[in-house]
């Protein structure tokens, strides 16, 4: 079954975008440790600050696998020559099936139409399996970042960036 996405316009998606980081960042961040997953869903992916970044002109899609939500990602067109993946969120039991590659196959074709040249994510430099996956996909290190994320919780951001043409 091949995963559709849906564009996020309406509360009730909002509110769903916010659902599943509640349920994925627990998961994602485990190794800051306690309840900082969910703290950083609640800090980072709650419903006020999607529709503000909405309203800012990103773009956020959930993702499906018939009907079943399996994800989200959000497209940030902001960036002069360029688009940044914002974010790129997938429920435990989907990875590995080819989903993200699909996100990123469709945020490349929508970038090379739009005239732009380069696709770039931050990703958290703990998640191996994330940076694994940018690598498979041809994106290389642009950079690194500290940021403190939550009070005495500093998280090492690493920039990924493919470029064309």
């Amino acid at each position: 079954m091949n995963p559709t996405y849906k564009q996020v316009t309406k509360a009730r998606y909002i509110a769903r975008v916010a659902e599943l980081a509640r349920e994925i960042f627990p998961g994602v961040y485990r190794k800051l440790g306690g309840k900082n997953g969910l703290l950083l869903a609640e800090t980072y992916q709650n419903e006020d600050l999607t529709e503000d970044e909405i309203r800012d002109g990103v773009n956020y899609f959930l993702i499906y696998l018939g009907s079943r939500e399996v994800g989200y990602f959000a497209l940030d067109l902001s960036p002069v020559g360029a688009m940044c993946i914002s974010r790129l969120y997938l429920c435990e039991d989907v990875r590995g099936r080819g989903i993200g590659r699909g996100v990123l196959t469709y945020a490349q074709r929508l970038a090379e139409g739009d005239g732009r040249t380069r696709v770039f994510m931050k990703v958290w430099a703990r998640d191996l399996q994330a940076e694994a996956f940018c690598k498979k996909r041809g994106f290389r290190p642009a950079g690194v970042e500290a940021v403190e994320a939550l009070p005495g919780v500093t998280m090492e951001l690493k920039t990924w960036e493919k470029l064309w043409r």
